[in-house]
């Protein structure tokens, strides 16, 4: 099957989070598969733009991919080099998967797919939920559905989303305009497992039973406020912030982690990938993760694969694979809360063991990414059944 994804940003864009990372594992597990991929995305790079080639494809893993400078006004992703790709590869695909809306790319690859009479996919990215909507330009986006994302909405093969809660809220909003399906990302879990001194380097300083993790990008939806209250209210807990600061919310959250005692309560970390990230990850006896609202939750999805436990709100789309570990661990989103949580689960050392081991074997039997590309593979070609 030749199947073409538009993703808005892509590797190495890594400041994007969970969305950059899934994208990419779902298109090498496709390639895996026996498919060919091909992605078209953007050099959009924050406030800069990637150092890739724009004059031919580039392949990564297998994946063919196009990376498209874009015109002001930035905030649309608008691209007319992207336009005159899509006229001409759309008509050759099988399958169209359009990622995240709201953007100009989406509805434009949609209607030419539509009339190509290529069947498309759409994945919201939690975009649609309600909280979502109701947030940031919330009458712009109200607008923008109604005039450009409604028809194709309504027109896919399918809307895909990554957990219960997406689907819910999809509901909610009235936006359930085409079959819904879930199924989950995956997880690239790490051939080799974090060595005890990529461990050391970042934890090294922090006795077992102390170790608490945050890793997202820095924003007020993301939680990582509450994550540095929690953490301040337990005497011993040690919090490690990773994550892009986008909005510099560095600065202003910084004098936080100092508690009234004047001991630290933890240190942000900065962007952390690669091993370093899976060694932050591998390291910790716990991740926070206390989002309004994740439509899956990468970082959760990725500590559970390294068998690191998540404490997590409800509205975090994985919090069902966290309540499979250890059903304490998904409480309401505040720090009270939080603290409670984190403080009982850190004491308690059997219990820490417990849902490591239970956490490690269920990502790696049932979201390995192979797998995940299997069943949407299934869903772009109609056969679900």
């Amino acid at each position: 099957m030749r199947i073409l994804i538009f993703a808005p940003n892509y590797l190495p864009a890594i400041r994007y989070g969970g969305p950059v990372r899934s994208t990419h594992g779902l298109a090498r597990g496709l390639v895996a598969a026996g498919h060919e991929v091909t992605v078209l995305s953007t050099d959009m790079d924050g406030p800069g733009r990637l150092e890739v080639p724009l004059d031919r494809a580039v392949e990564m893993d297998g994946v063919s991919i196009h990376y498209c400078p874009i015109r002001t006004p930035k905030r649309l992703y608008y691209s007319p080099i992207m336009a005159q790709l899509i006229d001409e590869i759309v008509p050759n695909m099988d399958a169209v998967h359009v990622n995240g809306l709201f953007l100009w790319p989406g509805p434009r690859i949609a209607r030419t797919a539509r009339r190509c009479g290529v069947p498309v996919v759409i994945s919201p990215r939690g975009m649609l939920m309600p909280e979502m909507v109701a947030g940031k330009s919330r009458l712009a986006k109200t607008a923008w559905i109604a005039l450009q994302e409604r028809s194709i909405l309504r027109s896919a093969r399918a809307i895909h989303v990554t957990s219960e809660g997406e689907a819910e809220g999809l509901l909610a909003m009235g936006r359930d305009l085409a079959p819904v399906t879930i199924v989950p990302n995956g997880v690239e879990i790490p051939e080799a497992a974090p060595t005890a001194e990529e461990i050391a380097e970042i934890w090294g300083d922090v006795p077992p039973g102390r170790r608490v993790a945050f890793l997202a990008r820095l924003d007020w939806t993301k939680g990582v406020d509450l994550a540095i209250e929690a953490a301040r209210a337990h005497p011993d807990a040690v919090l490690r912030i990773a994550g892009h600061d986008q909005i510099d919310l560095r600065a202003k959250l910084e004098p936080r982690l100092r508690r009234d005692d004047g001991s630290s309560a933890g240190a942000f970390l900065g962007p952390l990938d690669g091993a370093r990230k899976w060694a932050f990850l591998a390291g910790a006896d716990l991740l926070l993760a206390p989002s309004v609202r994740e439509s899956f939750g990468m970082s959760v999805a990725e500590a559970l694969a390294v068998g690191t436990p998540a404490c997590v709100t409800p509205g975090v789309g994985a919090r069902d694979l966290v309540a499979e570990v250890d059903v304490g661990l998904v409480v309401p989103r505040e720090a009270r809360a939080l603290t409670a949580a984190m403080a009982t689960f850190l004491a308690d050392p059997v219990r820490r063991k417990t849902a490591s081991t239970r956490a490690r074997e269920m990502m790696a039997k049932r979201y390995d990414w192979r797998a995940i590309a299997v069943r949407m593979a299934a869903l772009y070609s109609g056969d679900t059944a």
